[in-house]
């Protein structure tokens, strides 16, 4: 299976040039909060919070570091050269800012570090603060989340009462998980890159995988904001206006009774039948509006909406979005309009988790992630669509007109995306 043609997809090149043109929705009507955000290692900290404790044995070394404007892949480079080791042999659980004061935990082979450990001192930008020993390799995805500390210049107190407002509600009711900025390189288009790029995912070096997953991030960002467009319909309109725009906008038809529930709910993410939704902050894969092992067999579609509905609201559950990969080749080339009908019978079935990371969305939900679904060369995963910040502490400095936010985020989320829907605009722009 291969890459060959999406470089040639017009249709893809169009919402890639569209990406790159438009300003982002956010899901929010009110002007936009005006402050100066520097991306620098003095106002913007972050620390992780590791998966689990270290063993205190075994044969990897784990080092929690701390590094000044030096990007993660940088750092790897660096750290397998002082130790003359490969730079696979380097365990991290996730990519972390280059401009910022970063707290990251790294594993090496522990045989290595006692070698050598002395020319990892020599390297300016990195500071060893924390050292164990672990019976594993540190892994990406091997992240419970990431502690934030960011100072906002050029505040007002009418606009810290503002910032203070809008960032408690995205504790309480969560904010859309776009994938930031920096996700894209330092002119935001590296994923033009990743179209010419022919290798399967496991033939890739770290930097083509970094542009593959840029091109997986584009696509879902779109499709995220396209959603928050139908729930800004769903949140303004009447319910007959709701049904006649969602029909001819979005060619969604459903019933009157599940539109007018899903309508009433106002959530700030509208669920739609068939989406793939998953136990927050980690669990099970299952459809929204499908019938649980648990539930009785005459339990009407209606009691089953409200109830999915009910758990979106409190957080228990999360709606997911699609990162594609090839495992959604086969899918596509079926065409269309069959999926809906076969979707289920589609899924590949190796095992229960490859099942689970590969799952499509169906029905409504599918009509929508279909226009954001492609063959890339990757490993197709769901992301959740909603997140939610926690631990968060806002404090106010009249006099230089600074405010200090710090609080925590889940693995894979983003910062300046939180700070970006605090200000509904982009958070490079005052």
């Amino acid at each position: 299976m291969d890459n060959v043609g999406l470089d040639n997809n017009d249709e893809l090149l169009t919402l890639l040039e569209q990406y790159s043109t438009q300003k982002r929705f956010y899901g929010k009507a009110y002007p936009k909060i005006p402050f100066v955000f520097s991306h620098n290692e003095r106002d913007f900290i972050v620390e992780e919070v590791p998966l689990y404790p270290f063993s205190h044995t075994g044969e990897h070394r784990i080092l929690k570091l701390r590094k000044k404007n030096l990007g993660t892949l940088e750092c790897v480079k660096m750290i397998a050269q002082a130790l003359n080791i490969k730079e696979r042999d380097v365990g991290y659980a996730g990519l972390k800012d280059k401009n910022a004061l970063t707290y990251q935990y790294i594993s090496i082979p522990d045989k290595a570090f006692l070698i050598n450990k002395n020319n990892l001192h020599k390297i300016e930008q990195i500071k060893i603060i924390e050292s164990y020993l672990h019976n594993n390799k540190i892994k990406t995805g091997h992240l419970q989340g990431n502690k934030f500390f960011i100072r906002l210049k050029k505040v007002t107190p009418q606009n810290f009462e503002r910032i203070k407002d809008e960032a408690s509600l995205a504790e309480k009711h969560g904010f859309p998980n776009f994938f930031g900025y920096q996700r894209f390189g330092n002119f935001g288009d590296n994923y033009m890159q990743a179209l010419q790029i022919k290798k399967p995912p496991n033939k890739q070096n770290s930097l083509q995988q970094l542009l593959i997953s840029s091109l997986q991030s584009v696509c879902f960002n779109l499709w995220l904001e396209e959603r928050l467009k139908i729930s800004n319909i769903m949140q303004n309109f009447s319910l007959k206006d709701s049904m006649y725009a969602l029909s001819h906008m979005y060619n969604i038809s459903m019933n009157r009774e599940v539109f007018e529930i899903l309508h009433t709910q106002a959530l700030p993410l509208t669920p739609l039948i068939g989406d793939v939704c998953m136990h927050y902050p980690h669990g099970k894969f299952f459809y929204f509006g499908d019938k649980k092992a648990n539930d009785s067999q005459d339990v009407d579609l209606a009691r089953l909406l409200l109830s999915d509905t009910e758990r979106l609201k409190n957080g228990s559950i999360g709606i997911t979005g699609l990162l594609s990969g090839m495992s959604c080749k086969k899918v596509l080339e079926c065409g269309r309009k069959e999926v809906l009908q076969t979707l289920d019978s589609m899924q590949p079935s190796k095992s229960k988790n490859d099942q689970n990371r590969v799952r499509l969305a169906k029905q409504d939900a599918f009509t929508i992630e279909q226009k954001f679904t492609y063959p890339i060369m990757a490993n197709g995963i769901r992301r959740y669509a909603w997140v939610y910040p926690t631990d968060l502490n806002i404090k106010y400095n009249a006099e230089k007109a600074q405010v200090e936010i710090a609080f925590t985020l889940p693995s894979g989320a983003y910062a300046t995306s939180f700070l970006s829907y605090i200000k509904n605009g982009d958070v490079r722009e005052f």
